[in-house]
């Protein structure tokens, strides 16, 4: 059964909107730029509180009581989040230019009220067009704007500003140079009250040792394979004997064979082990585990999708006997094998994690000689022309789970992996250097893919000084670069070393577009009615309560009409003047 609804319309629903809008827009501007400021959040789920200056973070933490006004300010903030969604970053940038070009359009609509509502929507749709139009126009000058990262130093600017800290600017944007564009860095919470560091290069995927008597390297809990054939499948091997028909044909030549499975029943692995090692019962009775003729590793893939695993066979330059496609394992011969220069696979309960490196498919490849070319020949892996078939995958995907498992399986691929291990002295400052170095990372990511521009608000304001008067957007650009300005007395000085990744700035400008020429276009808000708390009752009795002794004091002349919501407000909060007044500008 459908709860009731309430609906608001015209006017009314407008101004909800303007509320919603406002509430994101003013608490999120704040924490914009160099000088911006920092939020203290509480969290739930008893995981204690939060710092943090991160725009994305605290407009999620936004929820007006007001249930028209917190649909108005989720929109608003759903559309915000695309640009984070898109990039990584830039949620601050688009609220705030959402939020400016908002407020411009919505005075312009009030001194106007038939071009909204009532029969004529055409003034509506017509702005609407207008504002959508300027911003492929700007979008355009932007691309035009940007230029490509040449350098480490470059990166630096980038991270610098980003992370608002020199020393872990340059360290990210150190990581982010050695990885490239195609690889990927995790950003993690540590142990330790510091910051910790490591690049992988070889290919990670997520595995694990079947049983302890495989693990070689005791030291290190790990399972170390080398030179060694590889073999991959997603059939549960459980039948030893049939397995044993297929590895001893294949073992004549290559007595080494990593055998990648998502399971292993323990027959097979206390076969697989006894062909490994040799047991010898001395005289005295003791028992002697020496080397056997054979090294064959069983890496368990319990976690790896079809796709992963292809990814794997591109890499090792082997076979996938795919049981989703009638593959038998029976059919498997030894050209269908693969090869890994080293594999090292951690013992971990809790964490599946593998690397392999100088795989067969990373292996260079003569191709034929370029059409019209004298004697020029091209060489390409494997590997790199999956990653080019991933790569333009990655554009036609549009869940973003799906994409960041495919930026994860690039990465993978381009055989270069970053970690940064972040601690603090405290869980709350902890989590805000981690948010802070994510930033980072974004941002660096983004620059490498898409270039950058004049930072601090720069590109934007140059490009509105070229605008004509009348451009819908004119004003609207200016406001990241006087939010930043107006956050320090006096000023700052934006040199050529601020800069912002492009995409950054050109995804602001489409978000923020979208999303305000949507909602001017709305005339009606419906809610569900929600149900209320028994505090929320009480206090709903209460202001009715004093209401009427306040409406009786006005008919006796005890009070006057004008005082009614200064005083109704001390029983329940700022009413929506109160609100307005608040959060003006200056």
């Amino acid at each position: 059964m459908s709860r009731p609804t309430s609906t608001l319309q015209g006017a009314k629903a407008r101004r909800k909107i303007w509320l919603g809008v406002n509430s994101i827009y003013s608490v999120v501007r704040n924490t914009f730029g160099p000088e911006g400021k920092t939020a203290l959040l509480f969290r739930t789920m008893n995981r204690g509180n939060r710092l943090t200056d991160d725009g994305v973070t605290v407009a999620e933490c936004q929820s007006p009581k007001d249930q028209f006004v917190r649909m108005a300010a989720d929109t608003f903030k759903e559309g915000c989040k695309k640009t984070v969604e898109k990039v990584g970053d830039g949620t601050t940038c688009t609220a705030i230019l959402g939020g400016v070009l908002f407020n411009e359009v919505y005075k312009l609509l009030e001194k106007n009220s038939s071009t909204i509502g009532g029969s004529d929507k055409m003034g509506v749709i017509s702005l609407k067009n207008k504002i959508l139009k300027s911003a492929e126009n700007v979008k355009t000058l932007i691309k035009e704007n940007s230029k490509q990262v040449e350098s480490q130093k470059d990166l630096e600017k980038v991270a610098i500003i980003s992370v608002k800290d020199e020393e872990l600017g340059k360290l990210v944007a150190q990581m982010a140079w050695e990885v490239g564009k195609d690889g990927f860095i995790d950003v993690i919470e540590g142990y330790k009250g510091e910051i910790e560091t490591e690049v992988i290069k070889g290919m990670r995927f997520a595995a694990k040792v079947p049983a302890k008597g495989f693990i070689n390297n005791a030291a290190k809990f790990e399972m170390v394979i080398k030179d060694s054939t590889v073999f991959i499948t997603n059939y549960t091997l459980d039948n030893e004997p049939e397995l044993a028909n297929v590895l001893n044909p294949l073992i004549q030549k290559n007595p080494k064979v990593a055998i990648l499975a998502p399971s292993f029943s323990s027959t097979v692995l206390e076969s697989l082990y006894k062909a490994n090692n040799k047991i010898i019962k001395n005289k005295d009775g003791s028992i002697q585990i020496v080397k056997g003729d054979y090294e064959l590793m069983p890496v368990l893939i319990p976690s790896l999708r079809s796709e992963q695993l292809e990814d794997l066979s591109v890499y090792f330059k082997a076979k996938f006997i795919d049981k989703g496609k009638g593959d038998k394992l029976s059919s498997i011969t030894e050209a269908d094998l693969g090869f890994v220069g080293k594999m090292v696979v951690k013992d971990s309960e809790n964490r599946e994690d593998a690397i392999a490196t100088g795989g067969g498919g990373t292996q260079k490849l003569k191709l034929k000689a370029v059409e019209g070319a004298d004697n020029v020949m091209e060489t390409k892996t494997l590997v790199e022309e999956r990653i080019e078939t991933l790569k333009a995958q990655l554009l036609e995907t549009k869940q973003d789970a799906f994409k960041k498992l495919m930026e994860r399986r690039i990465a993978s691929m381009a055989s270069a992996v970053g970690i940064i291990r972040v601690g603090d002295s405290t869980q709350a400052s902890g989590l805000f250097r981690k948010l802070k170095i994510e930033d980072a990372v974004f941002a660096c990511r983004a620059a490498l893919r898409g270039g950058y521009v004049k930072g601090g608000g720069l590109c934007l304001k140059q490009i509105s000084d070229n605008l004509s008067e009348d451009d819908i957007l004119k004003s609207t650009l200016l406001a990241p670069y006087q939010q930043i300005q107006n956050s320090v007395d006096g000023g700052l000085e934006i040199g050529e070393d601020v800069i912002d990744p492009t995409d950054a700035v050109y995804y602001a400008i489409e978000h923020s577009t979208q999303i305000v020429a949507n909602l001017i276009t709305v005339d009606s808000i419906t809610c569900e009615i929600e149900s209320l708390e028994t505090g929320d009752g009480e206090m709903e009795i209460a202001r009715a309560l004093r209401e009427l002794v306040f409406n009786d004091k006005v008919h006796k002349g005890l009070a006057k009409a004008g005082e009614r919501e200064a005083e109704l407000d001390q029983m329940n909060g700022m009413n929506e003047e109160e609100f307005e007044i608040t959060n003006q500008d200056g």
